[in-house]
């Protein structure tokens, strides 16, 4: 897996907009222990590692931060201009391998 870092852009730290379903962020907190409420902290992590992800059906990307120093990973798609949170869960240890050596 390659692992780069996202350039940041001005919008990415100044008003990004999030969307999901609250029901799939219900869902979320039960099996991974995180909803996507505070998920959105991840993206304030300057070190926030972003990976493209091979879906037929849309563009989706990994995204590997920290939340509370602890590693996480969410699978986003973009939509014009917000962040549609997919899933997100306790970062793999291949990933954080990833985040730690980029």
């Amino acid at each position: 897996m390659l692992f780069k870092r996202k350039h940041k852009e001005l919008w990415y730290n100044f008003g990004m907009k999030f969307e999901y379903y609250s029901n799939k962020s219900d869902i979320n907190k039960e099996k991974h222990g995180i909803d996507f409420e505070k998920a959105k902290v991840l993206w304030e992590d300057d070190n926030l590692l972003e990976v493209p992800l091979p879906f037929k059906e849309e563009v989706r990307h990994l995204c590997i931060g920290k939340i509370l120093n602890k590693h996480y990973s969410a699978v986003i798609t973009y939509r014009s201009k917000a962040i549609r949170i997919i899933s997100v869960r306790r970062s793999r240890k291949e990933e954080i391998n990833g985040y730690e050596n980029s």
